[in-house]
């Protein structure tokens, strides 16, 4: 062998002792972040230190939603962020209090809470009163003011206490909005309304100046029923007379003048709080209650309490997907539901052979219709696969809300779900009318009576035929698949339908629900239909991106919300009322959306 051959043998023993070696490292590099990732997965965070006997603080700020949601921007530009407690957390937290020994006081600080749909307030005051019932665990509630979702919470509280130059002032339940007609009308916009159902109001403020009689009826029955169990909650609670607490709300200004506006003592001389306290007093009441620590009590925060939700690896699992939102075509953050993203999560839960049944948590007023029925074909599909669905209502669940749960296996909604609106309509406003005002004209040539239509040169004779027969279809095909689903006639479902909305526990009487229960109930419901014993609960939702979270973590660090006591001004209504629209993507413009499910203070 020469010298070269013997150098190069040598090289390439080199060479492959190399690769040998940088493989079995790379591998060895691998298997030590897959077991790093294991330890952590498995260690979890780090232990809070929780004070025996302590008290948890909770203080939920701005809406309460199913599901944290995707700021827009433009909304922060326009100072009408408002920020977000997502229900789960705040039950778990609750309920992981409740059985934690070392939690003797749950302190309620509802200060900035904001909008809080009747169906969240009354499961998560059955969460408060649970933790409530548990031997020596008492709850305070502190804020500055209370309105009405606020007061509710704090009802349940053994000790309410409000800032001197406070009040509480739960004003009831309302419906009001904007007519547009008259302006439409000084500007020669014309808009082509083409529904079904006689209560479908979405409509309304684009072609009458006031609320129709229709609609009043049902919403005042809507608004009158929801008022009705709130005050036997709050009177129950506080141990007063529902008149009394009637009273008090309807003759507000008259009791307030009688004490010189001071709104603190009116609330204490009616029984509504316990005592008139600065923040400071509220803390050395805690310090009596819980103990000291140093100049404050015994305390731990919710959020470091409560520690992130770690998904099941391992068992059977049902899987909970959020569908939160107007319903629109094609892909969408959360806080919308797009009819591809939506699709995509239960196609994975299709395919993941560890989901043994779905519950689809609901809560919106509906949407896109061709969106709404994309959406539910493909829960269809999961229930081929063979496994259960279980649509559970939050807030609301109406419109296109209950078209995507309409043929679910079972529909679960607490009694003060807003759902129903069964019905459609199309909206297409035109300005041919408003640019010829100012001298601009729409003409061409067409070859046949379907071309050239549009906003800016009108809709033809025979454009709105084919639209008001898209509707006509649509709102027969939703009608169709509700009998289908609730096992009803379609006689039977016209009866209800007609864009009507009712209360979970009314629709429960009508057949359009088949349970009344919470988020557990449903969960636990869809277990049995999956004959599943012992199960886990996984979340199935698509993660915040890095400038969603980016976002988030800039208005929770710099302040960038909105209290619950600052009222959206009259440009931040515009702006999301343009936004809704905008937001319609429907190909054939064709909806369906509940306007009566928007409560007012």
């Amino acid at each position: 062998m020469s010298v070269f051959d013997m150098l190069k043998a040598f090289f390439v023993g080199i060479g492959r002792g190399l690769a040998f070696l940088r493989v079995t490292i790379a591998n060895l590099l691998i298997l030590a972040i897959m077991a790093l990732g294991i330890v952590l997965l498995f260690a979890g965070p780090d232990p809070v230190d929780v004070p025996d006997g302590g008290a948890l603080v909770a203080a939920p700020g701005g809406s309460i939603v199913e599901q944290a949601g995707a700021q827009d921007p433009l909304t922060l530009l326009t100072g009408g962020v408002q920020g977000q407690t997502v229900l789960p957390d705040l039950l778990d937290g609750i309920a992981k209090a409740r059985d934690d020994d070392r939690i003797s006081t749950l302190v309620l600080d509802v200060t900035s809470l904001g909008y809080v749909a009747p169906a969240q307030l009354e499961v998560i005051g059955a969460a408060l009163e649970t933790f409530r019932t548990d031997d020596g665990k008492t709850i305070v509630a502190k804020s500055r003011f209370y309105g009405r979702d606020q007061y509710y919470l704090a009802s349940f509280a053994d000790e309410i206490y409000v800032h001197p130059m406070g009040d509480v002032m739960p004003t009831g339940y309302g419906m009001f909005r904007n007519y547009y007609y008259g302006l439409f009308d000084l500007l020669d916009v014309n808009v082509h309304v083409f529904r079904v159902g006689t209560y479908k109001e979405f409509v309304e403020p684009y072609t009458r100046t006031d609320m129709s009689p229709a609609a009043r009826e049902a919403n005042q029955a809507l608004v009158d029923s929801l008022w009705s169990r709130y005050v036997d909650r709050v009177a129950e609670n506080r141990g007063i007379e529902p008149e009394a607490f009637i009273d008090y709300v309807a003759r507000y200004d008259e009791l307030l003048a009688g004490v010189s506006g001071n709104a603190a003592e009116l609330a204490l001389q009616h029984g509504l709080v316990d005592g008139i306290l600065v923040n400071q007093e509220v803390t050395e009441r805690l310090r009596e209650v819980v103990g000291e620590d140093g100049e404050s009590y015994r305390r731990v925060g919710f959020g470091d309490y409560v520690q992130p939700r770690i998904p099941p690896l391992f068992g059977d699992v049902i899987g909970v997907i959020a569908a939160t939102g107007s319903i629109v075509m094609g892909e969408a953050p959360r806080g919308t539901i797009g009819a591809k993203s939506m699709a995509g999560l239960l196609r994975q839960a299709r395919e993941d052979d560890a989901v043994k049944a779905v519950v689809l948590r609901i809560d919106s007023g509906g949407g896109s219709a061709l969106a709404s029925e994309i959406i539910r074909r493909e829960v269809l599909r999961v229930q081929d696969a063979g496994k259960p669905v279980v649509a559970s209502m939050a807030g609301t669940a109406a419109s296109g809300g209950y078209w995507i749960a309409a043929t679910a296996d079972e529909i679960w909604a607490a009694p003060t779900t807003i759902t129903g609106s069964i019905g459609i309509f199309g909206l297409v406003p035109t300005f041919e009318e408003t640019l010829g005002r100012v001298g601009v004209t729409y003409d061409g040539v067409r070859t046949g009576p379907l071309v050239g239509d549009s906003t800016t040169g009108g809709i033809s004779d025979a454009t709105a035929r084919v639209l008001q027969a898209t509707v006509d279809y649509g709102y027969r095909q939703f009608i169709d698949l509700v009998a289908s689903g609730r096992d009803m006639t379609t006689e039977e479902v016209e009866a209800v339908a007609e864009g009507r909305v009712w209360t979970g526990e009314r629709a429960h009487e009508l057949g359009l629900v088949d349970h009344l229960g919470h988020l557990g109930d449903a969960v636990d419901s869809a277990a049995a239909l999956a004959d599943v014993e012992r199960f886990k609960v996984r979340y199935i939702e698509e993660p915040l991106s890095p400038q969603e979270m980016l976002l988030q973590q800039a208005m929770e660090n710099f302040g960038l919300v909105r209290n619950a006591d600052q009222s959206p001004g009259i440009t931040e209504r515009l702006t999301e009322r343009l936004r809704a629209i905008g937001a319609f993507n429907d190909p054939r413009h064709v909806y369906a959306v509940c306007e009566a499910c928007q409560l007012n203070d």
